[in-house]
C-alpha cells in the first residue's frame, strides 16, 4: 500500500474515533425530552423502580441523571407530586419521593423511576 492510501486509512480511523468521543460528549446532558408530562400523565402498573447505584458510571443514564439541573429534578417532582395514583403505588413500595432523581419511558410505555 502506498504512502497516500496509508495516510487516507490513518485519517479515517481517527475521525471515526473522534466521531465517537464527540457523540459521547453531546449525550452527556440529554435529559428525557417532555418526561414530566410523561410522569404527570403515567397510568398503570408497569413501572420499576431503581437505585442509581446499580447503574454503571459511564451509563448515559447515568450521565443524565448525574448532570441533572436543580430545575430538571424540581419538575420532575411536580410532575411525581401531580400524579396521584403513581403517589399512591410509590409510597406503597415505601419509595420516598424525594429519593426520585430520574425518569425513561420505555417504547412499550413502561416508565423507570430511578432513585438515589
Amino acid at each position: 500500500m502506498n504512502s497516500i492510501a496509508k495516510l487516507s486509512v490513518i485519517a479515517a480511523l481517527s475521525a471515526i474515533s473522534f466521531g465517537g468521543i464527540s457523540y459521547a460528549a453531546g449525550t452527556a446532558m440529554n435529559w428525557p425530552a417532555e418526561i414530566e408530562q410523561t410522569v404527570h400523565g403515567f397510568k398503570g402498573d408497569k413501572f420499576e423502580v431503581v437505585n442509581i447505584d446499580t447503574l454503571d458510571k459511564l451509563s448515559e443514564t447515568r450521565t443524565w441523571i448525574d448532570q441533572a439541573t436543580p430545575a430538571q429534578l424540581s419538575a420532575l417532582h411536580k410532575a411525581v407530586d401531580g400524579n396521584k395514583e403513581l403517589v399512591g403505588k410509590l409510597k406503597a413500595q415505601n419509595v420516598e419521593l424525594t429519593n426520585i432523581v430520574g425518569a425513561e419511558q420505555a417504547a412499550d410505555g413502561s416508565l423507570t423511576l430511578y432513585i438515589k
